[in-house]
């Protein structure tokens, strides 16, 4: 979804440029320990998460922008989701990861397991937050026309969380620095998944082929991303878990991370 992610970040990470076959790519990174690839949503502008502090204390993460989002270059050439996955795998020879416990939230978990689907053996385990990618049934709120405003009173359900996105969508609105940067990824997104509207027709036949245990991890007051969605993710992966977070909208991860990690740390603990 394209939104702007709600308030805290921690500043216990680095950053650097990784070349990927010609362009610049943005990565923070932190920890140590086995690897993780967390996937950002499409209205993350560039931040380093508390959960992502956190998960830094048992893994090595790192966490890129994609292309054409935020302080990465522009790929034209990626015209689908699939084929962010195959340069995604091109950024993983780069940084030299084989294998890794992949994250991704809402277009970011559309992105990962689309990425598990081509390369199943690279990914040892998955967690989809609020991942779009599959068709969701009925009607749902259409992200390219709402402004950033309207969109934050969409994305987080509890007061404090929803108030703080409408005051920093109101400052981004504001200004015109960071509102260019909003639009910037508003329409790297399109280009990924405004026809079809955020999903891919071709990705549930593809799902089987994921080889790593799953967490489907939903919010139960998810107004972007009906928890149908969630459900249908559980139903068509071959081994996979359920956890609807409470008091928590479409970025579960963001907006309750401690609700999330209580569910992150047995599962990434448990043994295939």
């Amino acid at each position: 979804m394209t939104s702007t992610e709600p308030g805290r970040t921690a500043a216990s990470h680095q950053e650097r440029d990784v070349p990927v076959r010609g362009s610049r790519v943005r990565v923070l990174h932190a920890g140590s320990g086995p690897p993780l690839l967390y996937l950002h949503s499409a209205g993350d502008p560039g931040l380093w998460l508390p959960v992502l502090a956190e998960l830094a204390t048992r893994y090595t993460v790192y966490r890129p922008d994609h292309p054409g989002f935020n302080a990465s270059e522009d790929r034209p050439e990626i015209g689908s989701v699939h084929d962010l996955a195959f340069f995604y795998l091109d950024l993983l020879d780069e940084l030299g990861l084989d294998q890794l416990v992949l994250i991704g939230s809402s277009l970011g978990g559309w992105l990962a397991a689309d990425l598990a689907t081509i390369e199943p053996r690279r990914v040892s385990k998955l967690v989809l937050a609020g991942a779009a990618g599959l068709r969701a049934d009925g009607t749902v709120p259409d992200v390219f026309q709402l402004s950033p405003v309207e969109l934050a009173e969409l994305t987080y359900h509890t007061s404090g969380a929803r108030s703080a996105a409408v005051a920093e969508a109101e400052r981004v609105e504001q200004d015109a620095e960071r509102f260019g940067q909003y639009l910037r990824n508003r329409s790297a997104t399109a280009h990924l998944g405004w026809n079809p509207y955020l999903h891919d027709p071709a990705l549930p036949h593809r799902l089987h082929r994921i080889a790593a245990p799953a967490l489907i991890m939903w919010g139960a007051h998810d107004r972007l991303l009906p928890a149908g969605c969630a459900r249908r993710w559980a139903e068509l992966l071959p081994s996979a878990q359920l956890t609807i977070i409470e008091d928590a909208g479409h970025h579960p991860l963001a907006e309750q991370p401690d609700a999330a990690l209580e569910a992150l740390w047995p599962f990434l603990r448990k043994e295939r």
